[in-house]
């Protein structure tokens, strides 16, 4: 339970915290369904989708996901069905409880709008630079737009839904195979959006905003220590809690380690993969790989075009333990390992 980076339960008994989760999670997939439906998807492929939306699945029952329906209304009716899922539910037991506050006082919720909305703007920013998404006319909600309104909206339109998929690490996609047309700069966006997932607490996949946020106030808060005083007394601060000397340090080690290890296990997947697949300006590129393992690992599904029946075998066996790790988080795999060697007598 607390492998998830945060310990906080809705309720004292974890029973009854589980039971107040599966009440919010119907409620709002019943929610879902009625938006999606009402954008104009059809009902059974609206319950299909709302389900793995906001279970941040991603799982479709098409075989290009949401491009399917070339439909801006059900792009941006499912935006809120990915957020709801990237939020931490004792949050959401707050907020229906009608404490609304929480939605910008608690650090991990104003951080996942805001790494949305930053996210955002940097792969579209990208994009317009690389014209990927340039169109005459457009029409949105019966007006229609021309020239250069026109094509940012598209841009906003596809950047803001591949974002918001990639970091909720729902899977969804709507830009066809990212691999093909995307520029290094954007995949790696929307592989850095993978690769930091959302609030913790939630059904994302991911480091965890809370982790991220973590490590940088850590960072921030040792280097603003050179210039004080060595008697100086100073308070981390870490989401509205004060933290002492200990504890500052155990919040900081664990964020920085488990940060460590899953950048380790990026980094020796993308290993094998640049070793087992053909690499190069007509085959496949560094950015393609990195993409490609970060999905896997954070359990989002997006594709560059690498994943498929044809991989090599080797290949297919290091996304299984990637999944495997991305699921269960580091630290519990970590434990079972070493259990099985202890009990192995692999070492003493």
């Amino acid at each position: 339970y607390e492998s998830e980076a945060r310990s906080e339960k809705i309720h004292p008994s974890i029973v009854s915290t589980v039971r107040t989760i599966w009440w919010i999670f119907l409620l709002f997939t019943f929610f879902s369904i009625l938006l999606l439906w009402i954008a104009g998807m059809p009902m059974w492929d609206a319950i299909n989708h709302a389900m793995t939306g906001l279970a941040t699945g991603g799982f479709s029952i098409t075989d290009n996901s949401i491009a399917t329906y070339g439909s801006a209304a059900i792009d941006f009716a499912l935006i809120p069905v990915m957020v709801l899922g990237s939020i931490a539910f004792p949050i959401h037991y707050l907020v229906l409880q009608g404490d609304l506050r929480n939605l910008y006082t608690d650090l991990q919720t104003r951080w996942v709008f805001g790494f949305f909305a930053l996210g955002t703007a940097l792969l579209t920013a990208v994009l317009l630079q690389q014209g990927y998404y340039v169109t005459e006319s457009v029409a949105v909600a019966g007006v229609v737009l021309h020239g250069s309104a026109a094509t940012l909206f598209q841009t906003v339109r596809f950047a803001l839904f591949q974002f918001v998929s990639a970091a909720s690490c729902t899977g969804f996609q709507t830009a066809g195979a990212l691999g093909s047309g995307w520029t290094a700069p954007a995949q790696l966006t929307v592989a850095f959006g993978m690769v930091v997932g959302a609030a913790a607490g939630s059904t994302v996949g991911g480091i965890k905003l809370i982790r991220l946020l973590t490590l940088v106030k850590g960072i921030l808060f040792r280097i603003r220590g050179v210039f004080y005083p060595s008697d100086a007394v100073r308070t981390f601060r870490l989401d509205g809690r004060a933290l002492s000397d200990t504890e500052a340090a155990q919040e900081f080690e664990e964020a920085a380690i488990i940060t460590f290890l899953w950048l380790v296990f990026l980094g020796v997947a993308a290993f094998v993969f640049m070793l087992a697949i053909p690499m190069g300006p007509d085959a496949y590129t560094v950015e393609n790989v990195l993409f490609e393992v970060a999905s896997a690992q954070g359990n989002v599904g997006l594709s560059s075009g690498i994943t498929g029946p044809g991989m090599p075998t080797v290949t297919k066996a290091m996304f299984l333990f990637n999944m495997w790790i991305g699921r269960l988080e580091i630290i519990p795999v970590l434990v079972l390992l070493r259990g099985l060697f202890s009990t192995l007598e692999v070492y003493d």
